[in-house]
């Protein structure tokens, strides 16, 4: 890697990494060999983080993640990757439950949990929502993550439905810790009543999967920026 190694990256972060290691570990494959292009493999092989970024990722509560698109079968989506995993997500989110995923509104339906997959490279994101995102309607908190500063193009700060999936389940099956326990991150990714998926509140029956219209605002719903 052009910046510095996994091993001392891992080092500056006290561990916290979901690399290579961790999703052959928890997904079963090797995620070098399901790289298609030479652009992906530049973005898996060059850590675009300085010793500096991530000596402040630590301090921030950050993780590093390597994320993939597939899996040698096909789109790694949300939906293959429970079924990779046998499990993560709240079974209700394939049934429907209350006022939080009404009975015709489950992820099976859905473009971000069917269509959308992760775009290959590395990322740092927070473990927990960013105070000041946190009780905040959906442009409150863009002007609070417009504030953190300038982020370049194809990354953006609010992860989508996806990731947020792809990161805390895969963190959970490497590391052993649940996150987002007690708090929910608010997606990029729109559902069909063009709510925004959040996902969190993630226990012992698994990750919880919901849609927001814009306008809601609680204390356990903010977002989890990534860079």
């Amino acid at each position: 890697m052009a910046v510095l190694g996994l091993e001392e990256a891992a080092r500056h972060l006290g561990g916290r990494v979901i690399g290579p290691h961790e999703i052959e570990l928890a997904l079963g494959f090797d995620p070098l060999s399901v790289l298609t292009t030479e652009e992906e493999r530049e973005r898996v092989l060059r850590l675009p983080f300085t010793p500096a970024d991530l000596d402040g990722a630590r301090a921030a509560g950050e993780l590093l993640v390597l994320r993939v698109p597939r899996d040698p079968d096909g789109p790694l989506t949300m939906v293959r990757l429970a079924e990779r995993l046998a499990g993560g997500l709240d079974p209700r989110v394939h049934k429907g439950c209350g006022y939080l995923l009404r009975d015709e509104w489950t992820i099976d339906s859905q473009p971000f949990a069917t269509g959308e997959v992760c775009e290959a490279g590395w990322w740092l994101a927070r473990r927990e929502p960013l105070p000041s995102t946190v009780n905040r309607t959906y442009r409150a908190q863009d002007d609070a993550l417009a504030a953190l500063g300038h982020t370049t193009q194809h990354r953006p700060r609010r992860r989508s439905a996806v990731e947020i999936a792809y990161d805390t389940l895969l963190w959970q099956r490497a590391h052993g810790e649940h996150l987002l326990t007690s708090a929910l991150d608010w997606s990029r990714s729109l559902s069909t009543d063009q709510g925004f998926a959040a996902l969190g509140e993630y226990g012992p029956e698994g990750l919880h999967v919901m849609a927001f219209s814009r306008a809601v605002r609680f204390g356990t719903l903010g977002v989890c920026p990534q860079r």
